[in-house]
């Protein structure tokens, strides 16, 4: 079975409202066994921005959702 490219799959869990910062993804995905050295590629500072971005939005609208 292919695993998710790691990019992939922590926008995902971004996107999923689950997560308010990158570093909760980041942990995320060590938990599902991506190893450090797959998300080391995530450190970059436009895809952290992008994470950052991505989490904030689904986790407002996961809350507003259950307002």
């Amino acid at each position: 079975m292919r695993q998710t490219s790691v990019i992939e799959r922590a926008l995902e869990l971004a996107d999923s409202g689950n997560f308010r910062i990158p570093s909760e993804v980041r942990r995320a995905l060590l938990r599902e066994g991506y190893t450090q050295s797959d998300v080391f590629g995530l450190e970059g500072k436009a895809t952290w921005q992008q994470l950052r971005k991505r989490c904030g939005s689904a986790a407002k609208q996961k809350a507003d959702n259950h307002s």
